[in-house]
């Protein structure tokens, strides 16, 4: 399996419990995606997201679908969602902690940042450390609510969506973040 097939599988992840809890024992599909993460990890260790904390995001989500697996719990598996959400939360914050902050490290791999660059930078992580917040939060609330199809909507859509529109508004201001700082540089 090549790396893509094995990311479009994990976005998929939603969908394989939702449908997958009406066929199947919650161990089973817990068991599943413990092979597409181990997959996934092997084969992206090359990755320009691939840092030396980030393994905690693959860790964490290996202990839950391990404790899915072995307990045949819909409920854990339910939890995988807020546990990496809350993992991608606490790197990101320890990246603020810990400089460079993890978008600095994601920007410098395409371009040369300057100082305005690194500041910038550190405000998008810090939006994101929201964002991881505010996701987690309702990802938990999803777990509770009677009707399984709305953990779906928003684990398997809405988080995506919002993910989706957080990524291009950062760019719309980014492009126009730096055409700013260099009309002053010019003006200088």
């Amino acid at each position: 399996m090549n790396k893509a097939v094995l990311v479009g599988l994990l976005f998929l992840y939603p969908l394989a419990v939702y449908f997958g809890l009406q066929f199947s024992e919650p161990a089973l599909i817990a068991a599943l995606f413990i092979v597409v993460l181990l997959a996934r990890y092997w084969l992206t260790k090359s990755s320009i997201v691939n840092f030396a904390h980030m393994k905690i995001i693959t860790i964490s989500g290996i202990a839950v679908l391990s404790f899915a697996t072995f307990a045949n719990s819909e409920l854990a598996l339910k939890f995988y969602p807020v546990v990496i959400s809350s993992c991608f939360l606490a790197v990101f914050a320890y990246s603020l902690y810990n400089p460079p902050s993890f978008i600095e490290v994601i920007a410098s791999k395409f371009e040369t940042l300057d100082e305005h660059g690194k500041r910038y930078t550190r405000k998008v992580t810090k939006v994101w450390c929201g964002f991881f917040i505010i996701n987690g939060l309702i990802a938990t609330a999803t777990i509770f609510h009677p009707e399984p199809v709305v953990w779906l909507t928003y684990n398997g859509l809405i988080s995506y969506l919002l993910i989706g529109i957080l990524m291009v508004v950062e760019f719309i201001i980014r492009k126009f973040q730096k055409a700013k700082n260099k009309s002053n540089e010019m003006a200088d």
